[in-house]
């Protein structure tokens, strides 16, 4: 039989900080955002355009409609 490991009721939950949500984009974790903001900066640092939703998402290995999202909250 597998092992049963149970947790107690008081176990902390993780704190997820998440940007307030902008028109139809669902909220991201804060720490997505600010991932997504250093791409778009160094791409365009590099590039001298900006970066696309397709790039973000190569990128960061994130579905496009995240990395769509994530480029309308910056």
């Amino acid at each position: 039989m597998p092992t049963v490991i149970e947790v107690p009721d008081s176990a902390p939950t993780p704190a997820i900080t998440k940007a307030p949500a902008t028109g139809s984009h669902p909220a991201l974790p804060a720490a997505l955002l600010s991932a997504a903001r250093r791409i778009a900066d160094t791409h365009h640092a590099e590039h001298g355009t900006p970066v696309t939703s397709a790039q973000l998402a190569t990128r960061m290995g994130v579905a496009l409609p995240v990395a769509t999202a994530a480029l309308a909250q910056l």
